[in-house]
């Protein structure tokens, strides 16, 4: 990295492949302390898409990204996703095959996500307005 007055300003990003696809995570400790968690994934497959595989909840706000690969086209999903939002037992489900965000405020319960129907893998990645997931 390179050293100079705002050098700490830029964090290398550390990518890798873990069991369940997630191909980096980073929280505030390695950001300078902002209230900020990242989970950046690739959806490969069909079937549950990340970690959480039952309805969850937050004590922070978070947004989750569903993003295309395919550079001449980022207007598509290249997937069909299924998403639950709701209390368990009260959930409702959503489909949905173009670039969205779920916008998840604290308290809302979410997940899990399947994929449907995949032509071209695509990107899954949660902002968390938390230095560090506690889940």
């Amino acid at each position: 990295m390179a050293e100079g007055k705002y050098a700490q300003n830029l964090v290398t990003i550390p990518f890798h492949r873990t069991p369940d696809g997630a191909l980096f995570a980073i929280g505030g400790d390695k950001m300078g302390g902002l209230d900020l968690h990242i989970i950046y994934a690739c959806a490969y497959r069909t079937g549950i898409t990340g970690l959480s595989t039952k309805p969850h909840v937050h004590s922070y706000d978070e947004a989750v990204f569903f993003i295309g690969t395919d550079p001449a086209h980022l207007d598509e999903l290249g997937a069909e996703v299924e998403i639950s939002i709701g209390e368990p037992g009260k959930e409702e489900k959503y489909t949905f095959d173009r670039p969205t965000v779920l916008v998840a405020p604290k308290g809302l319960y979410h997940c899990p996500i399947v994929t449907k129907r995949i032509e071209k893998p695509y990107v899954c990645m949660a902002v968390s307005l938390t230095p560090r997931r506690s889940d």
